[in-house]
């Protein structure tokens, strides 16, 4: 192994949560990182399940990082991911002589599915990381889970370290039979250097937004954000919105979004004296401040692994309501119960209003707010580069070993912990 690691990416599109992801681990020393993308979701065009309205994102995925598009079997590079995606260039690409290591996301599509048989025939060291949980295992019928208690042992083996984004779910590769020492814990990154200089630099534009989408100084503004499909849920929102406004009438809904459900949605709030208002499609760049505009975040998903929107609020400053059936929330996880939010049961539109009126309580606001953000700076890209970066030193050490025949222990670490600067 020379001595600069070369780390492979394989990843369905450009996001942007990762893309700062991928710049950030370029920006280290003794580690040169390749981005392979099946295909080119958000840049020609926007998220399908987001609706027609939707667009391609407005924030720079690509800078910072070396990367490159692969053609599917058509040899063109597919505007969608897909499944059935097969990216015949991973077998001329994923090799020792051009990475130490490779990461990808989970077996969703037959590429990845190429991507590991590659690194076992190879013997390249294969990092994994996604957000699966028992609950989101919950939606699947009974034959399919005896399936995967059978499968998932072996599949989730084929990697040789997992990068865990929270309690749920470590429990799920466990349960599944990962074992401790393949696991790192890590997170699934926001920028929050982003948020945090959009919110800064835009104070006025925020205060603006805030006074559009209130009645008087008194509205307290609680916002949805995400697809408008089933499983996120929306109605539950707008029920409970209903009952904690009849309560409170400074209590007020605003969803951003759109999808499947739109029109369903529109025609419920039209029936409604203004209590939720339906915003549709915002773009990245001024997402932030919509967050900073709001009082409250709520997600009220039935399945949901772990919503990054949670994340995205909680750096805005905005503490969140979460539904116990969302895999982010935990004794060490995204949202800690009365430390920096409230979860309530899924299901439940009066423990949802409930907890929307105990949220109505500004200090309650404010303190849930302050631990937000600290809970969020301990999980953000800085918790995520670290451990990769732990990963890497793990398999240079098992590298050694296997080399020099001997345990490593005293090898000292040429990467060093990232810490944010304050």
């Amino acid at each position: 192994m020379s001595d600069t690691f070369r780390l492979g990416v394989i990843f369905t599109h450009p996001t942007q949560h990762h893309g700062p992801l991928w710049k950030k681990l370029s920006e280290q020393s003794g580690l040169s990182l390749k981005v392979l993308y099946l295909s080119d979701e958000n840049q020609g065009g926007g998220d399908r399940d987001l609706g027609s309205r939707s667009q391609a994102w407005d924030v720079d995925l690509l800078c910072g990082y070396e990367y490159e598009y692969l053609k599917d079997l058509s040899g063109k590079v597919p505007s969608q991911q897909r499944k059935s995606v097969i990216s015949p260039g991973l077998i001329s690409r994923i090799t020792q002589e051009n990475f130490d290591a490779i990461f990808m996301q989970s077996f969703v599509n037959y590429s990845y599915r190429l991507t590991a048989l590659l690194c076992k025939l190879r013997g390249i060291p294969l990092i994994m990381q996604n957000d699966a949980t028992i609950m989101s295992d919950g939606r699947y019928s009974r034959s399919r889970r005896i399936a995967m208690s059978i499968l998932y042992p072996w599949m989730l083996n084929l990697a040789d370290y997992w990068l865990s984004c929270g309690d749920h779910n470590e429990i799920h590769l466990r349960h599944y039979g990962v074992s401790d020492e393949k696991i790192v814990r890590g997170c699934h990154p926001v920028d929050g250097e982003r948020f945090e200089q959009s919110i800064t630099q835009n104070q006025d534009e925020i205060r603006q937004i805030h006074k559009e989408l209130s009645w008087d100084a008194d509205t307290i503004i609680y916002g949805f954000a995400g697809k408008y499909i089933e499983r996120k849920n929306p109605f539950e929102f707008i029920e409970a919105i209903t009952k904690a406004h009849e309560s409170d009438p400074r209590i007020r809904g605003v969803m951003i979004g759109g999808g499947d459900l739109d029109a369903e949605i529109n025609q419920r709030i039209a029936a409604l004296n203004g209590e939720v208002v339906n915003l549709g499609f915002v773009n990245q760049a001024k997402i932030p401040l919509y967050y900073a505009a709001m009082d409250v975040f709520v997600v009220t998903s039935w399945i949901d692994p772990h919503p990054l929107v949670v994340s995205e609020a909680m750096v805005s400053g905005t503490p969140p309501i979460l539904s116990d059936r969302c895999g982010n929330w935990g004794y060490s996880d995204t949202v800690r119960h009365r430390y920096n939010g409230l979860v309530y049961p899924y299901g439940n539109a009066v423990a949802l209003a409930d907890a929307m009126l105990e949220m109505a309580d500004l200090e309650n606001r404010r303190r849930y707010s302050e631990h937000s953000k600290e809970v969020f700076y301990g999980q953000d890209l800085y918790c995520e580069v670290n451990a990769f970066l732990e990963v890497i030193e793990r398999i240079k050490r098992n590298d050694y070993e296997t080399s020099y025949g001997v345990k490593s222990s005293g090898l000292q670490s040429s990467n060093t912990v990232l810490v944010k600067s304050p």
